[in-house]
């Protein structure tokens, strides 16, 4: 058991810190001003609360507008 863990813990301090950091979430910047297309909000540009759809970057005033979006594009870019 002890060694078990010696090993551990010398394979995370080899100099790989790849192995163990969490995966980076790549966020978009939104270039232009827009509108949040769940609640209709003005969003300016520079924010990175961002979704990109279909190659396209939405931007959105809240999480929760964003939490909304995803779960559903397609209902919101109807309107």
């Amino acid at each position: 058991m002890v060694l078990l863990l010696l090993s551990s813990a010398a394979f995370k301090s080899s100099g790989n810190p790849e192995l163990f950091s969490a995966p980076q979430a790549q966020t978009d910047t939104l270039k232009t001003d827009a509108r949040d297309p769940v609640c209709g909000m003005k969003v300016k540009k520079g924010i990175t609360l961002t979704q990109t759809h279909n190659k396209t970057v939405y931007g959105f005033c809240s999480a929760s507008c964003k939490k909304n979006f995803v779960s559903n594009p397609d209902k919101y870019l109807k309107k």
